[in-house]
């Protein structure tokens, strides 16, 4: 019911009527002192032979005394990495691109509304409004001339002065508000410009959303005629699961086009789409590596060939260690509901933790950058900490298929699917970090945004598609089809309840009822 009420707002927000409105790209607060003399307002991509426009609108809390060298600056990233080791204001800013001078007006004594500021207290106010336009590639006149490429700009203020004189106590808190818009050359108006709110490393992510939307749609209808075909029967609650992965990772998907849409024409887009799709990206990325992981360690497949019960009482001592290790995931469905009566809890805790820390993680990442997802990015600690729990669940899958393999009864047929089983677990869990550094140490600045958007996207799809073969294949796609509970339309034989029962008690399946369908939790 929630899933279908997202739906129907999302699709309320298309039919609506557009609002094309000029608003801010950013806003933020700057202070200058002798120790940091310059403050990065906005960095935008500008298209290949293309301009921006900018407006930057200045609110100084109290007078800004001695102005004259104070400065809105434009820096090219061909030039950012240098001017980031360099040590002096004064030699930095001769890389600048644009200078332009800030000269302040005075608007009056109003009231303070910085959020430190004590109730009712007024300040003198200050602004200072700057348009200016720079084109791609910038100045043309100079040597040596810049390659034609989209180029990220960096736009600050700055005032070298302070180095000198360190009259820290006499700079004021300064408030900015600015927007800045991307001018491609018009297709219908020849040369003309058609200026927009949309960074040049955003174009073409709205082809790569509406694949994503389109596979991802297609994965869960598949499931969901699985589904429907046994309707009144018994179905695994691992093909819940993984439709609820492509449902969530296709909504993702749909929040962020339709953020990209509203960032278009506003300049700033729809924030809580944005929020959205991140979320639910980051709860598909969770259900995907539950699922890998629990497959890993033995779920639906039969208790003997898992390596517990009657096998268990042969197995070595390492090998009962890894299966204490991996029973936090053998069973998430199961331990989930286990939350809410008298069974183990300890899968249950597990499982949640996976899912909120990669929900924690994907808000962590918007207190960087919440302009676009920035949650599977390496130039900020969340997308660094995502990389290492990446890593971290990549052993712990290796090592749930390697007890898997030695645990039990295991069929020679299956020890071959559990291999090629394990090399593309495996290489899910390490491609995100081997595409995010690849693209962090090879490819230029300005190409990186939409290759690791690329790059991620292609990865949650490839193994989407492939949990789904998983799931659906008949009995004869592979060995794990042949033995894995999911697709067995039975109530469980004696020698697997026996064996899930050392003491000899039987037992039947682990099952949840919803009206006549049965669903397998085991």
């Amino acid at each position: 019911s929630h899933t279908l009420l997202l739906l129907a707002t999302i699709l309320l927000l298309l039919l609506s009527p557009k609002h094309h409105v000029h608003a801010k790209l950013s806003s933020g607060t700057a202070h200058l002192s002798g120790v940091s003399t310059e403050s990065l307002l906005v960095k935008f991509s500008v298209s290949t032979s293309s301009s921006a426009k900018i407006d930057l609108n200045l609110t100084s809390y109290g007078m800004y005394e001695d102005e004259k060298d104070l400065r809105f600056r434009i820096y090219a990233d061909d030039d950012w990495a240098e001017l980031k080791r360099m040590p002096l204001c004064t030699d930095k800013v001769k890389l600048s691109q644009r200078n332009v001078p800030i000269v302040f007006d005075f608007q009056g004594i109003k009231q303070d509304d910085r959020p430190d500021a004590s109730k009712g207290s007024s300040v003198e106010m200050y602004t200072a409004r700057i348009e200016h336009e720079i084109t791609n590639p910038p100045n043309p006149h100079r040597k040596p001339m810049k390659k034609d490429r989209p180029r990220y700009f960096y736009f600050t203020i700055d005032d070298c002065s302070l180095e000198k004189s360190f009259h820290d106590n006499k700079v004021p808190d300064m408030r900015f508000d600015m927007s800045v818009m991307n001018g491609r050359p018009s297709m219908a108006r020849i040369g003309k410009r058609d200026y927009d709110h949309l960074p040049a490393d955003e174009e073409g992510i709205s082809t790569l959303l509406i694949l994503t939307i389109l596979s991802s749609g297609g994965l869960a209808l598949l499931l969901f005629y699985k589904l429907a075909r046994t309707i009144g029967g018994e179905v695994h609650v691992a093909i819940l699961v993984v439709m609820a992965a492509c449902l969530t990772n296709g909504i993702s998907a749909l929040c962020e086009l339709l953020h990209l849409k509203a960032f278009n024409s506003n300049g700033y887009g729809i924030y809580s789409l944005d929020a959205l799709s991140g979320h639910f990206e980051a709860v598909s990325d969770s259900m995907v590596t539950l699922i890998l992981l629990s497959i890993g360690g033995g779920w639906t497949l039969p208790s003997d060939v898992t390596g517990g019960g009657m096998s268990s009482s042969s197995s070595s001592s390492s090998s009962s260690s890894g299966n204490k290790l991996m029973k936090g995931v053998r069973n998430p469905a199961g331990s989930l509901l286990a939350l809410g009566g008298n069974g183990d809890k300890k899968g249950g805790f597990v499982a949640i933790a996976i899912i909120l820390v990669h929900v924690g993680l994907a808000q962590w990442g918007r207190t960087f950058d919440d302009d676009f997802d920035t949650y599977h990015a390496l130039e900020h600690p969340p997308g660094r900490c995502l990389m290492i729990l990446r890593f971290a669940f990549g052993l712990c899958f290796v090592t749930g298929v390697g007890i898997l393999r030695s645990g039990g009864r295991c069929p020679p047929s299956l020890m071959s699917f559990l291999t090629k089983f394990a090399v593309v677990g495996l290489s899910y869990f390490a491609s995100l970090p081997g595409i995010s550094m690849f693209v962090g140490s090879v490819l230029p600045y300005h190409q990186r945004h939409q290759a690791l958007h690329w790059g991620a996207s292609m990865v949650q799809a490839c193994c989407l598609g492939s949990l789904t073969w998983l799931f659906v294949g008949g009995s004869d796609a592979s060995a794990y089809h042949r033995l894995s509970r999911v697709g067995k339309h039975h109530e469980g034989g004696l020698t697997e309840s026996i064996a899930a029962n050392p003491d000899g008690k039987v037992t039947g399946p682990s099952l949840w009822r919803i009206g006549k369908t049965k669903v397998r939790l085991d």
